[in-house]
C-alpha cells in the first residue's frame, strides 16, 4: 500500500532528468546536482543569503535548459498542454522559466528550514483540519509536486500537532546525510516510503494517534495506481493514499502549496473526503472517482500556476501508436 504513495523529492541544483517509460515512470527518487552541486547551495544559502542563491540559479537554470535534452523535451510536453501549442522559438524561454521556477522553489524551502529567510504563507481552510485534529483524529494532506509543498509542512508544524511527511527514500548516503544535517531544524517528520508492505505501520501509526500525514498524489512509482483524463491525455495516478484513508477512517484533504510572488505562499485545501472500506473491497474501481477529481482538481491548479509543476519526466502514457501525446486543446 504505502509502495504506491508518491514521494517527496530532496533539494537538488536542477529538474529530475531520469525519463519514464510509458505507463510507469522511470523517476529514480534522486536528485540531480550530486553531493558538490546541492553541498554548494547550501553553503551558498548561508553565505550569501537567498537572493545571492537566486543569483546563482539563474546560470544553473541555463545550464540545464540546454544541457538536459530528456528534462527540456519533458518540459515543453508538459507546456504545451497547460499553455497551449507553441513555436519552436519560445519553448527554450519557457523551460527556462520552468526550471527558474523549480529552482526557486527548492531553495525556498532550504532557506525557511534551515532558517535563514522568513516566507509568508496565507493558510486558506486551515480550520478544516482543526476540526478532526481537536478531537484527536488523524488527517491525510494529499498533496502534489506543486510549488513549496515542504515549506507548508514545515509551517504546519506551528499547530503543535506533528506533520510527517511520507519520501521514497532513494538518495545516495552522502547526498542523504548532507539532507539530513542541513534540514535538522525542520519541523515536519520524514516517513519513509518503498515497497516493504511493512513501511505502512509506522503511517497507520501516526494517524491513529490523531497526527498530520502528508503524501503526494502524483507521481506513481511501482505500486497500484490508475489511468485517468489529465491535460489531454492518460496519466498514472497512485491510490495508495486512497487505500491508506480506507483502512483507518482518516479524512483525505487534496492541499496545494502555491508561490504567489517571491517570498510568498499560499496554502489552500478543499473540503475532507472519505473512502469507505467496504466500498474498496466491494468495488476496487470505486477508487476511480477520487482520483479522477484529484487530477481534475490538479488540472485547474496548474493552468492557474503552469510553472510550478516539478514533475519534470515523462508523466503521459505513450498513445495507441507506441508514441507520446503531445497535443493539448
Amino acid at each position: 500500500m504505502v509502495a504506491t504513495a508518491p514521494p517527496l523529492q530532496q533539494p537538488a541544483s536542477g529538474p529530475d532528468n531520469s525519463g519514464a517509460a510509458a505507463s510507469k515512470a522511470h523517476w529514480t527518487g534522486r536528485t540531480r546536482g550530486g553531493y558538490f552541486g546541492n553541498w554548494f547551495f547550501v553553503q551558498l544559502i548561508r553565505v550569501l543569503g537567498l537572493r545571492g542563491a537566486y543569483a546563482w540559479l539563474v546560470f544553473v537554470a541555463a545550464y540545464f535548459t540546454f544541457a538536459s535534452p530528456r528534462s527540456y523535451r519533458a518540459s515543453v510536453n508538459y507546456l504545451q498542454r497547460v499553455l497551449g501549442p507553441k513555436p519552436w522559438w519560445q519553448r527554450p524561454l519557457l523551460v527556462y522559466r520552468h526550471f527558474f521556477s523549480f529552482g526557486v522553489t527548492l531553495l525556498d524551502r532550504m532557506a525557511v528550514v534551515i532558517g535563514r529567510h522568513q516566507m509568508s504563507c496565507a493558510f486558506e481552510g486551515e480550520e478544516r483540519f482543526r476540526e478532526f485534529l481537536d478531537q484527536g483524529k488523524g488527517i491525510i494532506l494529499l498533496g502534489a509536486h506543486v510549488g513549496g509543498w515542504e515549506i507548508a509542512g514545515h509551517l504546519l508544524g506551528r499547530f503543535g500537532i506533528p506533520v510527517n511527511l511520507v519520501v521514497l527514500e532513494k538518495e545516495q548516503e552522502n547526498i542523504r546525510r548532507l539532507f539530513d544535517r542541513a534540514l535538522e531544524g525542520k519541523q515536519f517528520r520524514i516517513l519513509t516510503a518503498d515497497e516493504n508492505p511493512l513501511r505502512s505501520v509506522p503511517i497507520m501509526a501516526a494517524l491513529r494517534r490523531g497526527e498530520m500525514v502528508g503524501l503526494h498524489g502524483d507521481r506513481a512509482f511501482g505500486g497500484a495506481d490508475l489511468p485517468v483524463p489529465f491535460l489531454g491525455g492518460q496519466a498514472r495516478f497512485p491510490i495508495g493514499a486512497y487505500h491508506l484513508a480506507a483502512v483507518t477512517g482518516a479524512p483525505i484533504f487534496q492541499v496545494f502549496a502555491v508561490r504567489e510572488r517571491i517570498g510568498q505562499y499560499r496554502f489552500f485545501t478543499f473540503p475532507p473526503q472519505f473512502v469507505a472500506r467496504d466500498a474498496v473491497r466491494r468495488n476496487p474501481a470505486a477508487l476511480r472517482e477520487c482520483v479522477e477529481q484529484y487530477a481534475q482538481r490538479l488540472e485547474s491548479v496548474l493552468r492557474q500556476y503552469p510553472y510550478q509543476w516539478y514533475n519534470i519526466y515523462d508523466f503521459w502514457e505513450a498513445d495507441a501508436s507506441g508514441g507520446r501525446v503531445t497535443q493539448t486543446q
